[in-house]
């Protein structure tokens, strides 16, 4: 009991110490904001509190939610008996055992009320942690009521930085009405032109035409490792027509996912993990497929034109590194488009290499989505650029 409090007094003197730094950090970020958009029509703090406006909507999705569930329910029994390369990571077991335990627990009781709730308020809820970048950490900030005008000055200017850089990185070829998501899971974000701009859009639009620009016109089949709660595919499926999406993932963000997803597009037809079994034909008949990672391997050989993910093999070991890349190669067609870190980049280029798998890099190029220049952190100098630097590679099948 004695060392107990002993060590209580040392942990909240770390945290605090944390949070003011935090707080020093979002303070030197506004200051530098308001100095760089001074003058930009766009730079007013009503954008950011319109946008972080609530937009719930109550309507009752008992349909949807029942297959859902069942989906992640068949998913759970078989995670049990995995491979070890598709094994629960210590992350994601953290966040099941934490802030996704209720969530899970409404999805194995099959509790579509509580389910719905969380779901519909998924942008604000702790069943989307780890995949919605709540805006700094401290979400109690912006989500408490009357947002302070610091806080107000470092989001708008993290925005525009990314704004910016999504204007740059697509030719300015988009004005940001194309930026508009379907309002599913009560979105924050920011107002511009009467556009509400969820987070990270810019970001999962980007995304949506690097893959469209690595395929060919026509019909296509575009596999996504890790895709979050969907926001890349839903600019995809939205812009680009004849695309079938298959997503590999947690089966906690498949389900989020899939609700994303099936809320967006009520017309396209959706085959969940358990709803039969995995041919070419099931593929072909669907328009999205969600399945967790580890139906990799009863994946159909050549079933997809192109791999996509993003950051999607970031924690993987070397062996899960080898099998994820075998089934890839085993189901990809065409080709491979990664964005990632330098280490990933460096594993992924290395293990092809070394297991001379059929698939070459074609190009490489640097990725500034994440550096301190538009990621809104604005401190770590030269080291934290360093730390943050991202490649895009593309991959092409050899003959």
């Amino acid at each position: 009991m004695k060392g107990k409090y002993l060590r209580h007094p040392m942990q909240t003197a770390k945290a605090a110490k944390a949070a003011l730094m935090l707080r020093f950090s979002v303070w030197k970020f506004a200051r530098h904001g308001k100095r760089r958009f001074r003058g930009d029509p766009r730079y007013d703090l009503q954008n950011v509190t319109e946008g972080f406006r609530p937009r719930l909507n109550d309507s009752k999705d008992d349909a949807i939610l029942k297959r859902i569930s069942a989906a992640y329910c068949a998913a759970a029994r078989q995670q049990e008996s995995a491979p070890l390369p598709y094994a629960v990571t210590e992350r994601r077991q953290r966040l099941r055992q934490g802030s996704l335990a209720p969530f899970i627990a409404a999805l194995l009781a099959q509790d579509l009320d509580a389910l719905g709730r969380m779901y519909r308020n998924f942008y604000r809820d702790a069943c989307s942690t780890g995949i919605v970048g709540l805006p700094s950490g401290i979400s109690k900030t912006y989500f408490g009521g009357t947002i302070k005008d610091m806080y107000r000055h470092f989001y708008l200017s993290h925005v525009l930085y990314r704004l910016d850089y999504w204007k740059s990185q697509t030719n300015g070829r988009f004005t940001v009405q194309e930026l508009r998501g379907p309002g599913v899971g009560n979105p924050f974000g920011l107002v511009i032109d009467g556009t509400h701009i969820c987070v990270g859009s810019e970001y999962a639009h980007y995304c949506a035409q690097r893959v469209a620009g690595e395929l060919e016109p026509g019909s296509a089949t575009i596999a996504e490792i890790e895709g979050g709660f969907g926001g890349m595919a839903y600019y995809l499926l939205r812009d680009r027509q004849n695309t079938t999406y298959i997503d590999f993932d947690a089966p906690e963000s498949v389900a989020l996912a899939s609700y994303y997803l099936m809320k967006a597009f009520p017309a396209l037809r959706f085959f969940l993990y358990g709803e039969g079994t995995l041919t070419q034909d099931a593929i072909a008949q669907a328009d999205v497929v969600m399945l967790p990672t580890f139906a990799f391997a009863t994946m159909p050989a050549a079933s997809a034109d192109l791999t996509f993910t993003s950051y999607g093999m970031a924690e993987l070991s070397s062996a899960a590194m080898v099998e994820h890349l075998k089934e890839i190669c085993r189901i990809t067609r065409k080709g491979l488009l990664l964005i990632g870190n330098q280490r990933v980049g460096e594993m992924v280029s290395e293990t092809i290499r070394t297991n001379h798998d059929p698939f070459k890099l074609t190009n490489t190029c640097l990725s500034g989505w994440h550096s301190h220049k538009v990621s809104g952190a604005g401190v770590g100098g030269a080291a934290g650029r360093a730390a943050s630097t991202a490649f895009e590679q593309s991959y092409s099948r050899s003959s």
